[in-house]
């Protein structure tokens, strides 16, 4: 077997149905298996992708854990040499994945410790969507955020924000990336099996983390140009407060997991401050609301830690 393709599904059972169908239709050259795991959806999905896929291995959690430790279950029982980590929400057009494992190996027999491999990312009309990133959140970021650093690095030394990069720039040309996401996100199984997801990630920045310990163990993350996928971006996600909680919850989880607790110290006493300065000038809740966020995160990661669960906003 060359690809196990691990999908995970939480009630998207048409947008799942839509991405599975396009495997089947856009994918030959190469052996592969289908794995889905379900995060208890408890909705038409098993019925619909079971009956009309039978070639499709099934997987069920008992609650929903998460999409890390769903991802997790998938890669433990995969058999694939490489494993392709997909989103429900995607759609392929071409044959992506045989040409992406192509150049996977192509990377490999160049000696190089091969993390992630991405892909072409678009909206069904054919606009490029940004999946490679090209900084570490931290402590600049926050820095970047506060009225004080501003002034030095923006006014005064004449620093770009980091969230200026041009992330469209590069998506025309095959390069090496900082970190990447999913929707698409190819590896070698063993390097995946060894490594895995957090499962102290509910969801949002696992894959952050992710990449980052692949990183600090020497892997390079690379993106493929040539081919790609569409992705029905927000379709299988909506906003919501509870939403924007996970997202800021994971973002901090992630940055005192992978930099340490004196860095995370030093980055919440910045991020506090700019939260409050930027609430003193606009009077914009949101920033009260994230600070309320922020004293209460020490008390949510020691439980999350003696319960031996993940962080999850929307409970």
């Amino acid at each position: 077997m060359e690809v196990s393709i691990v999908i995970v599904n939480y009630k998207t059972a048409e947008l799942l149905d839509t991405c599975i169908g396009s495997i089947y239709e856009h994918s030959e050259g190469f052996s592969f298996e289908i794995i889905v795991v379900d995060n208890n959806s408890e909705d038409e999905s098993k019925n619909l992708i079971t009956n009309k896929f039978p070639s499709v291995k099934w997987m069920d959690m008992s609650s929903n854990m998460g999409f890390g430790c769903a991802n997790n279950k998938g890669i433990i029982n995969s058999a694939g040499d490489y494993i392709l980590l997909l989103n429900s929400d995607t759609e392929l057009y071409e044959n992506t994945i045989l040409e992406t494992l192509r150049y996977y190996c192509f990377l490999e027999n160049k000696n190089q410790k091969i993390g992630f491999l991405g892909c072409q990312i678009k909206h069904q009309d054919g606009r490029l969507q940004p999946s490679c990133n090209y900084y570490w959140s931290g402590i600049r970021e926050a820095f970047e955020e506060h009225p004080v650093g501003i002034k030095i690095l923006q006014h005064w030394l004449k620093i770009p924000k980091l969230r200026s990069i041009d992330k469209y720039k590069k998506l025309n040309s095959n390069h090496e990336v900082i970190w990447l996401g999913v929707p698409f996100a190819l590896i070698n199984s063993r390097v995946l099996k060894k490594y895995n997801f957090d499962e102290q990630f509910f969801m949002y920045s696992e894959d952050e983390e992710l990449n980052f310990r692949l990183s600090k163990n020497g892997f390079k993350h690379f993106y493929f140009s040539k081919y790609g996928i569409y992705h029905h971006i927000g379709a299988s996600t909506k906003s919501s407060d509870a939403r924007s909680k996970q997202i800021t919850i994971s973002k901090w989880l992630y940055i005192k997991k992978s930099r340490g607790s004196n860095y995370f110290r030093l980055y919440k006493m910045i991020y506090r401050s700019a939260l409050k300065w930027n609430y003193r000038y606009s009077k914009n809740n949101k920033y009260k609301i994230e600070l309320d966020w922020l004293n209460d995160f020490d008390e949510m990661y020691k439980k999350s830690l003696e319960s031996k669960t993940s962080i999850n906003c929307y409970k």
